[in-house]
């Protein structure tokens, strides 16, 4: 399987370790109340499960605070670092925050999602504390797709 493999098909699931959940959650907090941002590494097994790995906040270049732009360069950094690592991961998606917003697509998030295959997680923030995390695939269109978000136990 390639690292750089996209998530396609409609029965796709999404599985993010509590430690994934908790480095987002510190991310929404640190950037209330703008928008956080940032990249997710990981893989795509066999069966399309999505398996997040990693969070990596980058910074959010919009002025509006209601919005988030990512960085490109943090996106070219992060891929150079994965690959010479040699672990098999990939970017596979990103995540941002709706502040005092639910984590569903906003329109301009679906305007956004032209890269088919990556994962967006949206989480919801009230008074700088996460409150939802939501998953969504990017699909042609632009579109965003929801998709089940499974939590794991670490060792």
């Amino acid at each position: 399987m390639r690292a750089g493999r996209r998530a396609r098909r409609a029965d796709v699931r999404a599985i993010c370790p509590a430690s994934v959940r908790a480095a987002i959650a510190a991310h929404v907090a640190a950037d209330w109340p703008r928008e956080a941002c940032g990249l997710l590494a990981g893989r795509v097994r066999a069966d399309g499960t999505v398996e997040i790995v990693s969070a990596h906040p980058a910074a959010n270049l919009s002025a509006a605070a209601d919005a988030f732009e990512l960085d490109p360069a943090a996106r070219l950094a992060l891929q150079r670092a994965l690959r010479e690592a040699g672990e098999g991961l990939a970017v596979v998606g990103h995540y941002h925050s709706h502040p005092d917003a639910p984590a569903v697509p906003s329109a301009r998030d679906r305007a956004r999602a032209g890269e088919a295959g990556l994962v967006w997680l949206i989480a919801a923030a009230k008074e700088g504390r996460m409150t939802a995390l939501e998953a969504y695939l990017a699909a042609p269109g632009p579109e965003l797709a929801p998709l089940p978000l499974e939590g794991i136990a670490e060792a």
